[in-house]
């Protein structure tokens, strides 16, 4: 019976109830329960980190810039073409495909130069250059957007 008890304690010992705000967005409450549906709906590794205070955090910190992403894609996406390039799959995954598509992907730049000058420098092929600096530029100008649209949105983080 004291398995038991203990078993119980470590499940439990992040203090999370499933009703337990952890976040406000806009005013509106995150709940424990939004981070763990969240969770189940992404893979074994996303899943694993609710079994951490730490993991919840950063949970909870995707689950924010996909409502801010989310948020903005469905007022300057059209849904007309996005449902129908986007078969499958279901339709906020569609509007932030297609919004960052947009918003990173089109934005992108890459001069033959450019691509020369990484490839001589770093002693790779011109095919692998262009891989790495599309890379590299996609996790900055993602990490822009999102600097971007946070801005436009009060988070209030309530888990320490």
């Amino acid at each position: 019976m004291l398995w038991l008890f203990f078993v119980f304690t470590l499940l439990t010992s992040f203090g999370f109830d499933s009703n337990q705000v952890i976040a406000e967005f806009d005013g509106k409450p995150i709940k424990y329960s939004d981070i763990k549906n969240y969770a189940n709906k992404l893979s074994d590794e996303y899943k694993k980190l609710l079994n951490s205070k730490e993991g919840v955090k950063k949970l909870l910190d995707y689950y924010i810039k996909r409502l801010a992403i989310l948020e903005e894609a469905k007022k300057a996406v059209s849904n007309r073409g996005v449902f129908n390039a986007h078969k499958g799959i279901d339709k906020e995954a569609a509007y932030i495909i297609a919004y960052l598509t947009q918003e990173v992907d089109q934005k992108i730049e890459i001069s033959e130069k450019e691509v020369e000058e990484y490839a001589k420098k770093k002693g790779v092929s011109k095919e692998m250059a262009y891989r790495e600096i599309l890379s590299a530029k996609r996790r900055e100008r993602f990490n822009e957007l999102i600097k971007e649209l946070l801005k436009k949105h009060k988070v209030k983080i309530l888990i320490k």
